[in-house]
């Protein structure tokens, strides 16, 4: 896997995903789609733990983005390198449960949709954990 992609290439890719992932969870909060199409279509539109749960999400995902911007040097954190690169498996090991939930969810937007994003990202996560 390593002589497909290189580290930055993916980075960016995945940053560019994780930027849109986080708009996504903003629109989300604006309530610009409907809330059956994300967390297994079990929300309720009316209740607050849409706002709780895609506030998590935006938090999770902005912390991502800042792992992987570490990982590839756009964050200068030597003195936390070995914790950055630990992070960077849980990355990816947090992205492939995902697909399992994206897999299993009650909404067809959900599986249709965020399965093969998380799929991508699950991978690009994998290529970036692999990197010393």
């Amino acid at each position: 896997m390593k002589n497909i992609i290189k580290p930055k290439t993916a980075a960016n890719i995945l940053l560019v995903m994780l930027a849109a992932l986080a708009i996504f969870h903003i629109l989300m909060l604006l309530r610009v789609f409907p809330s059956n199409m994300v967390w297994g279509g079990r929300t309720d539109n009316s209740d607050i733990s849409l706002e709780l749960l895609e506030g998590v999400g935006l938090v999770v995902t902005i912390l991502i983005a800042l792992i992987v911007s570490a990982k590839v040097g756009y964050l200068r954190v030597s003195r936390f390198s070995r914790i950055v690169n630990v992070a960077m498996w849980i990355v990816f090991g947090f992205f492939t449960l995902n697909i399992i939930t994206n897999i299993s969810s009650v909404s067809p937007l959900e599986r249709l949709i965020f399965t093969p994003v998380s799929v991508v990202i699950a991978l690009l996560s994998l290529r970036l954990a692999m990197e010393k």
